[in-house]
This record gives C-alpha cells, sequence and structure tokens, in this order.
C-alpha cells in the first residue's frame, strides 16, 4: 500500500479493533513513518454521530487552543483579516474567538453547527483567508492531500492540531491517540511527514510539543513561536491588546435587527 503522505510503500504494522468490532490493519510508511489504516470501510458507524461521544474534553480543548490562537494571530498575523476554522464542528472554537474580536468562520461538512450560526465559510474559487484553523482534523483525513491543498486554496498559513506517533512507535492498544473505540482517526503523523508536506508546498513548519503545528510562508523564528504557543505566556498574553467583541453586532445579524441588546446571551 503506498503512503498517503509520500507515496512510498507502507508495510503491514498491526491489526486491530476498531469500535469492538471490526478488524482493521495498519500500515507504517518505511520512509517518513507515519501509519495509516486500510480503505475505513467502517466510515458509516464512526460517523454516526460526527463528534464521538468519548470526546469528553471538547470543551476544555476549544477554550484552551481559542486562547492559544488569538496569541499567535497577535503576534504573527493580521489581526484585522478575516479567518476560517476548517472542520469547525459544533462551531464552539468560532464562537469563542467572535467573541474576543476576532472574524472567524466555520466550515465543515459533517457536523451540525450549534454556537456559529450565521457564520458559517464559502468555500468558493475567490475566498481567501489570513489564517485557516484545522484542530483535530488531520487524524481524520481519508485523502490528507487532496484536503490540504483544499485548505491551502484558503490561505498560505494553517494552524493545525495533531499528535505525532511517538519515537517507540507504538502499535494500536499501546496508544490511546489510536481512538480504536471511535474508529476515526484513520492516519497518523510524524515530524518527518510533516515536514515532506511543507516541503511539498514550499511553506515553514514549526510545532511546539508535537501537538500544535503551523504551515505558513511568513519567516518565523522557531524559537519565537514555541514561546508564543506556550501556556504560561500565552495566558499573559492574551490579555495584551484586547479586541472589541463581535458578540453584539453578531446577534443583531442573526436576529435582523438593529440595535438589539447581547446582554442577555452573555
Amino acid at each position: 500500500m503506498p503512503c498517503k503522505i509520500c507515496s512510498s510503500e507502507a508495510t503491514p504494522f498491526a491489526t486491530a479493533q476498531v469500535l469492538s468490532r471490526y478488524a482493521v490493519q495498519y500500515f507504517r510508511c518505511v520512509h517518513c513513518g507515519a501509519v495509516q489504516t486500510e480503505p475505513p470501510f467502517w466510515h458509516e458507524a464512526a460517523y454516526s454521530s460526527a463528534i464521538t461521544g468519548s470526546d469528553l474534553g471538547l470543551v476544555s480543548r476549544n477554550v484552551m487552543l481559542a486562547k492559544t490562537s488569538r496569541v499567535i494571530i497577535k503576534s504573527f498575523f493580521r489581526q484585522d483579516e478575516s479567518f476560517v476554522d476548517y472542520g469547525g464542528g459544533y462551531g464552539l472554537f468560532v464562537r469563542l474567538m467572535r467573541d474576543h474580536g476576532f472574524n472567524f468562520f466555520r466550515y465543515d461538512r459533517y457536523c451540525e453547527n450549534l454556537f456559529a450560526r450565521g457564520f458559517d465559510a464559502e468555500l468558493t474559487p475567490t475566498a481567501r483567508y489570513e489564517l485557516v484553523t484545522a484542530f483535530e482534523v488531520f487524524e481524520h483525513l481519508v485523502d490528507p492531500l487532496v484536503t490540504i491543498e483544499e485548505m491551502l486554496s484558503l490561505s498560505d498559513n494553517i494552524l493545525f492540531s495533531t499528535l505525532l506517533i511517538p519515537e517507540h512507535s507504538p502499535k494500536p492498544g499501546e496508544w490511546w491517540y489510536y481512538g480504536l473505540e471511535h474508529g476515526q482517526h484513520v492516519l497518523l503523523y510524524t515530524a518527518k511527514a510533516l515536514a515532506i508536506i511543507a516541503r511539498r508546498h514550499g511553506l515553514h513548519l514549526h510545532s511546539k510539543n508535537n501537538e500544535l503545528h503551523l504551515l505558513t510562508r511568513k519567516k518565523i523564528s522557531p524559537a519565537l513561536f514555541k514561546i508564543v504557543a506556550s501556556r504560561r505566556l500565552g495566558g499573559w498574553l492574551d490579555h495584551v491588546g484586547p479586541r472589541r467583541s463581535l458578540l453584539e453586532a453578531d446577534y443583531a445579524k442573526v436576529v435582523g435587527a438593529k440595535g438589539g441588546s447581547a446582554g442577555m446571551l452573555k
């Protein structure tokens, strides 16, 4: 089986029980080390609910990522531009960012928009954004290069999260991030795999703690990126230069009336 990242040979790596009932084969690339499943014949069952019931950290993760994203945008990008959250799920991240004054939109083909209704992105040929965010998306991609191309058609900058495979290459059952209980993770990356993606598109790659990554055309100091993305400093920087919330304007847009108060929504 060819590797979905670098097209080198991916050899049998392990077999595991997915969703407690499907025997699924995993393959590991001999070149970049990425691990992928066989074609996901179990996907319909895995996505009977777009957001898996075992994702108990969804709210806290969105709050943390919103804070980190605000600091990264303030540090490296133009704050007054528009942004899109690709694979935005329920829209919680977009709502948090808009509440803090960042003009974010949501894009997700598969999940209902609960928290950011009225702010779904239109992926037209002319649509361009300062930054694409894609949190907990890359490991779900069946055709990663195609999807990444689509993201890059929207922006030259992608901020995303995915846990990289530990150096000892754990097999399914030895590492929780395989997600065997929900079956939605079909591709796991290494630092080398991400570097190959970056080179293919002429982008710089920055990573923090093997979990948060930035693909960008901008020249950014790797050390500075790690400092800005750190939770301790990021919490302080988040309070520097606060922006005016879009909540009241969004409320007026959604209800179709000017001058409405959003106080009841706080």
